[in-house]
């Protein structure tokens, strides 16, 4: 009989498990933001962070009660002279950004910071600040003007600045920041002919104020370039032609040269196309005729330059 009781006892305890002490409860409160941004932007001021999905004790938050903005605006004196709070709707954890209007904060100095209140009521710590000195909006500068030019594309635009921001997107892309420039016109050298471009500027008074975007500008470059006119061409006769020298074209799509020749001041036919080297021999000479001779140079998509200032030698 005792050995059933002990039986039945040691089943029981071994199905109950071990029981410790009691474990406090969770605060649940929301890990403070710590890269909160802020800047303004045409008639906004937008903000931008990231709201932890962890609690301060390192466990997942389940829910956000609330959260809200603080705006606080400075004196000249650095002191605080208004705080106002602003909830921001439907937030979640993960990337936020919102937004309010620049017209009740123009000419004031205000620092603005973020904090969470989670599922318990308890309230994160304010965010990292981001300051901001709010001037009237910028003006969206104009639609550019992008057109076709030998250095790339050339962009002009019109605008009240003080500087600018050109975007630039390849095909169907996502426009990426190009450069800054004081204005226009910019040329815009890194294009690639045969490739679609669509180009948006934009006003920037400070890094963290700047106007809306543009509307976009398309244009797909291509090479309508003729190479540059060819120089120093001299004829030199000798006993057995009219040996012609020049100097080389560097333009990094060239192709070849044509020859023209006049023979005693007849018209100027070529006799020679798309020699690679700067140098000629005419050996289809006769004596004592004169020969004037020129030049073209030509590129890879057959753009022509202008002929040379003709040259003359008599053959000997």
């Amino acid at each position: 009989m005792k050995a059933w009781v002990v039986s039945i006892a040691a089943a029981l305890l071994s199905a109950c498990g071990y029981v410790g002490p009691p474990m406090p409860p969770t605060l649940d409160i929301p890990a403070r933001v710590t890269n909160f941004r802020a800047w303004e932007a045409g008639d906004n001021i937008e903000i931008e962070f990231v709201l932890p999905a962890k609690t301060t004790e390192d466990l997942p938050l389940t829910g956000v009660r609330s959260v809200e903005l603080r705006i606080e605006e400075y004196s000249p004196e650095n002191k605080v002279v208004d705080t106002k709070l602003v909830p921001l709707r439907d937030v979640r954890p993960g990337p936020v950004t919102s937004q309010v209007p620049v017209r009740d904060w123009i000419g004031k100095s205000l620092q603005l910071s973020v904090h969470a209140t989670g599922p318990k009521g308890k309230t994160s710590a304010w965010s990292n600040p981001s300051s901001l000195t709010v001037i009237p909006p910028l003006t969206p500068p104009s639609m550019p003007k992008a057109q076709n030019v030998a250095r790339g594309v050339e962009l002009n635009w019109t605008g009240m600045g003080p500087r600018y921001r050109i975007f630039r997107a390849e095909g169907d892309g996502q426009p990426q920041t190009l450069a800054d420039s004081k204005g226009p016109p910019y040329v815009d050298e890194s294009t690639s002919y045969g490739t679609r471009y669509r180009y948006m500027v934009q006003a920037v008074a400070a890094d963290n104020q700047w106007s809306l975007v543009s509307e976009a500008a398309e244009i797909t470059p291509s090479d309508t370039f003729s190479p540059a006119v060819p120089e120093g061409l001299s004829a030199v006769p000798t006993p057995q032609s009219i040996e012609l020298a020049w100097t080389r074209n560097t333009e990094a799509d060239f192709r070849g040269y044509n020859i023209f020749r006049s023979v005693e001041n007849g018209p100027f036919e070529k006799i020679a196309s798309l020699v690679e080297a700067p140098t000629y021999s005419d050996s289809k000479v006769e004596p004592g005729k004169k020969y004037r001779y020129a030049i073209s140079a030509v590129d890879l998509t057959g753009n022509e330059s202008a002929r040379t200032a003709p040259v003359e030698a008599a053959a000997q």
